[in-house]
């Protein structure tokens, strides 16, 4: 059975209160390395879109700016720019942080 990682995790962020989500992401992205680590991954892809999203986020709480990654689908990036949105508007991530996901993010 194909598991659909990233439906399930947001499903989830996005019934968080905000002030939940990057300790929800920590925890999420824990589970999903010791699955990768057992050999339980059945969407590899999805598994480093949320991973890599974890990594925007640390790099954006130290104010550092992440070079370009891979393109991920439309409807993960459209999810992390929402997440980013409401991170931002509840202090959670500097403004600067939408800047920073436009680049890193930007399809090229």
């Amino acid at each position: 059975m194909l598991v659909n990682y990233f439906y399930i995790f947001t499903r989830t962020i996005a019934h968080l209160p905000t002030e939940a989500i990057i300790k929800a992401l920590d925890l999420e992205c824990n589970m999903l390395e010791d699955d990768f680590e057992h050999e339980r991954l059945a969407s590899l892809e999805d598994a480093n879109s949320i991973l890599c999203f974890r990594q925007f986020l640390r790099m954006a709480e130290a104010a550092k700016m992440m070079f370009r990654v891979k393109c991920f689908p439309p409807d993960h990036l459209e999810f992390y720019k929402e997440t980013i949105v409401r991170l931002v508007h509840a202090k959670e991530l500097p403004a600067s942080a939408m800047e920073q996901f436009d680049y890193a993010f930007r399809v090229v």
